[in-house]
């Protein structure tokens, strides 16, 4: 079992609007200027072990939970942050060091769904006025990158 690891993760991601470049937000004031996910996660690695080598490949996996704030500007029935499934993958390299030290390169992909937040819709009883549309807005937060 000595190829199999856990570890527990916490990751924080700020997207701000003005960061997104060529895109236009129709209208533009109903998005709002930042998205912020914190995010915990329990990973589960296997190490590919090569006999005589000081390089282990490896692939994780991780799940756990995505605390994201609203993407709507105002929120919605005040619902300002919601939570959802959170989930990666992983895959890299380590490098011993010495027995006791490891360097590692990787790539990921993580990605939250499940932030449910209500949007605005027309009023079926009143043609001219808005009535809250329940889970309207699904959110899918997703990010590929790199460590070391």
């Amino acid at each position: 079992m000595d190829d199999i690891r856990v570890d527990v993760e916490g990751v924080y991601s700020y997207l701000n609007k003005n960061d997104v470049k060529d895109v236009t937000f129709d209208p533009a004031n109903t998005i709002a200027d930042s998205v912020t996910a914190i995010s915990g996660l329990v990973n589960v690695y296997y190490d590919i072990a090569i006999e005589d080598m000081p390089i282990t490949p490896y692939i994780g996996v991780g799940v756990g939970a995505a605390y994201i704030s609203t993407p709507l500007e105002p929120a919605v029935n005040d619902q300002k942050s919601k939570f959802g499934f959170a989930g990666q993958v992983k895959a890299g390299v380590s490098y011993d060091v010495t027995p006791e030290v490891k360097l590692y390169a990787g790539a990921r992909y993580f990605g939250s769904y499940g932030a449910n937040f209500d949007g605005k819709k027309t009023d079926p009883k009143n043609s001219t006025g808005q009535a809250a549309d329940a889970g309207a807005y699904k959110v899918l937060y997703s990010t590929v990158g790199a460590e070391a």
